[in-house]
């Protein structure tokens, strides 16, 4: 059964599309009815549902704007507008806003509003599904290099703005070549799959791990109450890593060497930061790997390091 929101302000109007959606036999829809936008809110704050009905024309909304306010509080949600203007601008205009289909009351026959919410359903979770493809690493499920970087732009902002640290690791695998050589891509495979859990496992939910490609993994650590609070999540991804994976009936043992900078103290653009935090995790790589170190602005020495305890 499908639970769909019906927003109409009409109640002749609402009691038609009802009738229409229990006549319609090859679907079970179970309707919620509201007649203004806040009603409509809290009821989207305490259901989950398939789908929403939305009339543009409420007591308390009116126009694309109550569209841009319903998509903005559920944006998984496919929206289908019900107006009662043959107006093709506008469903163009509502459509391009997010809507996934816009009809017109009373035209069509009555299977049209039926089919059209299934349709809206499936073409939501196909976007869905396009937006995952294009935003998350298909190997291990984090975030990829184009997400993180929206991701670091707005985490940057939220620092500045609330005056709190936020740092940036940058994360290359010890002895992950060899693992590939000697037993193969499919391991090297699910060894970086494993490394993504155990980094998830490290950190909070409000941070960020991305996989930039290969072997390399950044971090986001938002939200922080002191910069050493970064310092006890590099110790304890480097500790965590240096436990051994069991791999093909081995247990593998690699290692981590992490580049860390801390944002706004190194107050540069995203490209600026990268390259700092790449500079400072090549030198722990250097000196041993299994390592973090940090890069520090203006200082004749760039980088302070530290081994896992």
């Amino acid at each position: 059964m499908l639970k769909i929101l019906l927003v109409e302000n009409n109640d002749v109007d609402a009691h038609l599309t009802q009738d229409i959606l229990a006549e319609w036999s090859l679907e079970q829809f179970d309707v919620m009815h509201v007649t203004r936008l806040s009603e409509a809110f809290i009821q989207l704050a305490r259901t989950r549902f398939d789908a929403i009905l939305l009339d543009l024309s409420l007591p308390d909304g009116y126009g694309l704007l109550t569209l841009k306010q319903i998509q903005a509080t559920c944006p998984t949600i496919p929206i289908i507008v019900l107006s009662g203007l043959s107006d093709q601008s506008l469903a163009v205009e509502a459509v391009q806003t997010g809507a996934q289909d816009y009809l017109v009351k009373g035209q069509g026959q009555p299977e049209l509003l039926a089919r059209a919410i299934r349709y809206a359903i499936e073409r939501k979770r196909a976007e869905e599904r396009l937006t995952h493809l294009a935003q998350y690493d298909q190997l291990t499920g984090l975030v990829n290099r184009t997400l993180f970087r929206d991701r670091l732009i707005h985490a940057m902002a939220r620092s500045k703005r609330l005056q709190q640290p936020m740092g940036l690791l940058l994360l290359d695998l010890d002895r992950f070549k060899s693992v590939n050589d000697t037993l193969g891509h499919d391991a090297g495979d699910q060894l970086l799959k494993a490394v993504a859990d155990r980094l998830r496992e490290c950190v909070r939910e409000v941070d960020t791990v991305a996989r930039m490609g290969g072997d390399e993994f950044t971090i986001i650590l938002e939200a922080l109450s002191h910069e050493d609070d970064i310092t006890t999540v590099a110790q304890r991804i480097t500790k965590s890593l240096t436990e051994p994976f069991p791999l093909g009936g081995q247990r593998v043992s690699i290692g981590v060497s992490i580049g860390i900078t801390v944002y706004p103290l190194d107050d540069h653009e995203i490209d600026d930061l990268l390259r700092h935090a790449d500079t400072a995790m090549y030198r722990a790589k250097q000196q041993g790997g299994n390592s973090f170190q940090y890069h520090l602005p203006n200082h004749a020495s760039s980088t302070l390091s530290s081994k896992p305890s």
